[in-house]
């Protein structure tokens, strides 16, 4: 029987094989004297990208450079970052929108920040802050207006924008971006705006659906001969992400379905609900390793999925559900049941 201990530690070694991963895509990147070099940059994260680029150009190994080293880079028709002086320290901003005001972005373990110019003013931060204070008893939630002077002394020249800038509520990419290209149109009637951000949805979901057989162990209910028993088992599984957070991190739900007619054992229980946390390589792999963590119950899966076109994939996986120790519901105490199933994984 499979100890709990060796499947938590295969688990966390391919939790590190995932991390390690690269993700190349093709890009550029601009030299400290201005020169242009094409090639691959590694894709990761904001909180990575705003500290370093890793970028190989064709037959080369990659290069790792920090925003001391160049000017910028950018991935093909997506992200641009600009190396740019923050607290005397320097950083790769992403370039958000460029026009008669420019909108930068970058986000820390703080959380994200906003940063605006235009011509022959410097960078300043848009700082927005949400503070609780007591009032009689009650607590009440205040939010600054620094954000609305900055904002409003950098388009003052727009007096038709005055009124929806005081209503700015909390700067976010969306909001920051429509406003800084109506303010550009109101005042340059020459060139238009150039909008860097990649245009991706806040909220995606992708199915998929599964098949294959499960084997229980360890309940009192279970006989010898249904423990050595493989019995159908088949589900359907959403991924919901939010591509402009993290690409390849996602909540994983829905249901697995166990048929257990043949067993006549009606205390086991024949549905159970996903509710997992999960990680799986981006599309530039045609081979692509995925991983997720049970959030409420000691429950983990792994598989491997094969990209058949832009939206279909297929695969298989491999599901280990625990009993858990009674004090706390999330450390496994003995292996419940596994789970092996093909799988179809479409992204709409």
């Amino acid at each position: 029987m499979i100890s709990y201990r060796l499947t938590l530690q295969v688990f966390l070694l391919f939790t590190g094989l995932l991390s390690a991963q690269t993700d190349f895509r093709p890009g550029y990147i601009i030299n400290t004297v201005g020169d242009t070099l094409h090639g691959e940059i590694d894709y990761r994260g904001d909180m990575l990208m705003a500290k370093v680029c890793k970028f190989k150009s064709a037959g080369s190994k990659a290069t790792e450079y920090s925003p001391d080293d160049i000017s910028a880079f950018r991935f093909k028709d997506s992200k641009y970052f600009i190396s740019r002086a923050v607290e005397d320290k320097k950083m790769f901003l992403e370039y958000l929108i460029k026009g008669e005001v420019n909108v930068y972005y970058y986000r820390d373990r703080k959380g994200e920040h906003y940063f605006i110019d235009k011509e022959d003013t410097k960078l300043l931060e848009l700082t927005y802050e949400e503070i609780i204070k007591e009032i009689d008893g009650k607590n009440y939630i205040q939010t600054s207006t620094k954000h609305i002077g900055m904002l409003s002394y950098y388009m003052q020249d727009a007096p038709q924008l005055k009124r929806r800038i005081q209503n700015f509520k909390e700067p976010e990419h969306r909001n920051l971006i429509k406003l800084a290209e109506d303010y550009h149109n109101a005042v340059c009637d020459g060139e238009q705006c150039i909008i860097y951000e990649k245009q991706v949805p806040l909220i995606k979901v992708n199915v998929e659906t599964v098949a294959g057989v499960v084997r229980f162990f360890n309940a009192e209910e279970i006989n010898t001969d249904i423990e050595n028993s493989y019995f159908p088992q088949y589900g359907l599984i959403a991924h919901i992400w939010a591509p402009r957070s993290n690409e390849k991190l996602y909540f994983k739900t829905g249901f697995l379905y166990s048929d257990l007619l043949k067993a006549r054992v009606s205390s086991l229980p024949t549905t159970k609900i996903i509710t997992h946390i999960g990680y799986m390589a981006p599309k530039t792999y045609r081979i692509r390793p995925s991983l997720s963590i049970g959030i409420f119950s000691p429950s983990y899966s792994g598989g491997v999925a094969v990209r058949i076109n832009e939206s279909i994939n297929f695969g298989f996986q491999a599901w280990a559900n625990f009993n858990a120790v009674k004090s706390t519901l999330v450390v496994p105490k003995e292996l419940f049941n596994y789970s092996v199933l093909g799988s179809l994984y479409v992204e709409l």
